[in-house]
């Protein structure tokens, strides 16, 4: 089974950010196409979506040319990452797929991991919670289990999202008793909420996620 695969979205995106060197400088389409390796078929396919996405627009030149597109002159949206560590794999699994979404200046990934010693911990967790836009919430049987996990930061993260103050998505990991929680009545990825590790191929599972997690922090930034 093929591991590290990514979507021809994320492929173009990231080629065209690499050839672009982080700006919103114009590439050509013909030097684009040749960094892909692809069919003029499929470049003019994923082209055009991304163009209806808005997330790249078209320009001038011989053969014309793409650019990245910022989705909003704000500072990219806060994101903080609810989970078990023995989810650890999982999680970082998932912030590799959410690469591409840090490169386009649309989110700001936090986890606790990222607390360096002498830091008091609670604290620093508090603090990156409050001023979080989207919260994932990890989910998974050691989650639900997790005194602090779940009686601290699942609760305080849904009293944020029916306050409106942030987007609360479940990202179920593994199966459990999810359902019965009290954000089982918010929408949550990957597609039809399987489990990741129900679908044969983890990599089209975290994709799900990612897709959906793009489109949610273009409609918090472009209302």
């Amino acid at each position: 089974m093929p591991r590290g695969r990514r979507s021809d979205r994320e492929t173009f995106l990231t080629k065209l950010q690499e050839l672009a060197k982080g700006e919103t400088t114009p590439v050509g389409n013909i030097s684009l196409q040749k960094e892909l390796n692809w069919s003029t078929e499929k470049y003019k396919r994923i082209s055009e979506q991304l163009k209806t996405e808005s997330l790249i627009r078209p320009g001038r030149g011989q053969g014309g040319s793409v650019a990245l597109v910022k989705a909003s002159t704000t500072s990219p949206l806060n994101l903080f990452v609810v989970y078990a560590h023995s989810d650890e794999a999982l999680k970082d699994e998932l912030l590799k797929h959410l690469a591409p979404l840090k490169r386009l200046e649309l989110i700001n990934a936090w986890h606790d991991r990222k607390i360096v010693p002498g830091e008091e911990w609670d604290k620093k967790i508090s603090t990156h919670l409050e001023k979080s836009q989207i919260i994932l919430l990890l989910v998974s049987i050691d989650l639900m289990n997790s005194s602090y996990c779940y009686d601290i930061e699942v609760e305080r993260a849904l009293e944020l999202h029916d306050q409106e103050k942030a987007k609360v998505v479940p990202i179920i990991l593994r199966s459990c008793m999810w359902n019965f929680s009290p954000f089982a009545k918010i929408q949550a990825s990957p597609k039809d909420a399987k489990p990741v590790t129900a679908w044969p191929d983890k990599d089209e599972a975290f994709t799900s996620i990612a897709e959906g997690i793009r489109q949610l922090a273009e409609q918090i930034m472009i209302p």
